[in-house]
């Protein structure tokens, strides 16, 4: 019985592992839906740290910043994306901050410096990077920006009212129109 049972997890496992992706093979679209449950083609692209503040400093892109263990970066992230379709945008750069902003790390603060006058206090009267939000940025100019959601308190269905759903996908529209005008 034995020798019929590790047989079993042999074939599962040679037929499980024929039809899985290599982690190397996966697209940044990819690891993106699975993450946030949204299509794969999408055009999310997984920045790090100083991808960001290079956008920020001098480059060209739409940033967004979340955390998808978070309900309202989630839903939040279906908006976005059903905004941009039909817009003509290749990549959105995506990058969580939970982790240099719960260590408060230089990264973070060079981060806070360049963005502070679009971000609420915290409990400390700091400005802080509540999540979800989203800049857009050519040339290093932060020409649009939104984190209307980030910090209402309340249920996810609170939050995210079909109202409140609408105005933010009309606020993404108008900021998406915004950057594809500035070339």
């Amino acid at each position: 019985m034995r020798k019929l049972v590790s047989l079993f997890v042999v074939v599962i496992i040679l037929m499980t592992g024929c039809s899985i992706k290599k982690e190397s093979e996966v697209t940044d679209a990819e690891k993106f839906a699975a993450e946030y449950s949204v299509d794969e083609k999408n055009p999310f692209k997984y920045a790090s740290i100083d991808e960001v503040l290079d956008i920020f400093n001098t480059g060209n892109g739409i940033v967004f910043f979340a955390n998808s263990d978070n309900e309202l970066c989630v839903e939040v992230a279906k908006i976005l994306l059903d905004s941009l379709d039909g817009k003509n945008i290749e990549d959105v750069y995506y990058y969580n901050p939970q982790v240099i902003r719960d260590n408060n790390t230089d990264d973070y603060n060079k981060l806070i410096d360049i963005i502070e006058d679009y971000l609420p206090l915290n409990d400390n009267l700091e400005p802080y990077l509540f999540l979800p939000d989203v800049y857009f940025v050519r040339e290093g100019k932060i020409i649009g920006h939104n984190n209307d959601v980030a910090t209402i308190k309340g249920t996810i269905d609170d939050i995210l009212t079909e109202k409140r759903k609408k105005q933010l996908k009309n606020k993404y529209l108008e900021l998406i129109n915004s950057y594809n005008s500035v070339e």
